[in-house]
């Protein structure tokens, strides 16, 4: 009797460890130039947890020669749901986006407009 009480209260305990255990959240993609449909190189990536902010940066990297990007967390204590997983994504020239758990994905930019100024001598 004492073996059968011992072995419940050893599988509840390994329930509970498993449902808290500690994992990283990645994710990962690829950024193309809307206008041309080639990847860019170089393009800055930062990966948050739940929303983009100061608290909750988790990693910076930047897009290799095929516009290819991996990003991951952390390890984090997931009792019941993982948090997700953000990425913005920024290159000086083109329009920024937000990525919520990017598996795969691909991010279209578009070059920013940009504004001709004419002067005119008098």
């Amino acid at each position: 009797m004492f073996s059968h009480i011992r072995l419940w209260l050893l599988s509840v305990g390994m329930v509970f460890f498993l449902m808290s255990c500690q994992k990283i959240i990645s994710g990962n993609g690829v950024v193309m130039d809307k206008d041309t449909g080639l990847p860019l190189k170089g393009v800055s990536v930062d990966a948050y947890l739940e929303h983009p902010s100061p608290d909750t940066f988790q990693m910076h990297t930047q897009t290799d020669a095929k516009g290819n990007y991996v990003v991951s967390s952390n390890p984090q204590s997931c009792t019941g749901s993982c948090p997700d997983i953000y990425v913005e994504i920024l290159f000086t020239g083109y329009s920024s986006a937000y990525v919520k758990n990017p598996h795969g994905d691909t991010t279209w930019l578009s070059p920013a407009s940009r504004k001709i100024i004419e002067s005119i001598n008098p």
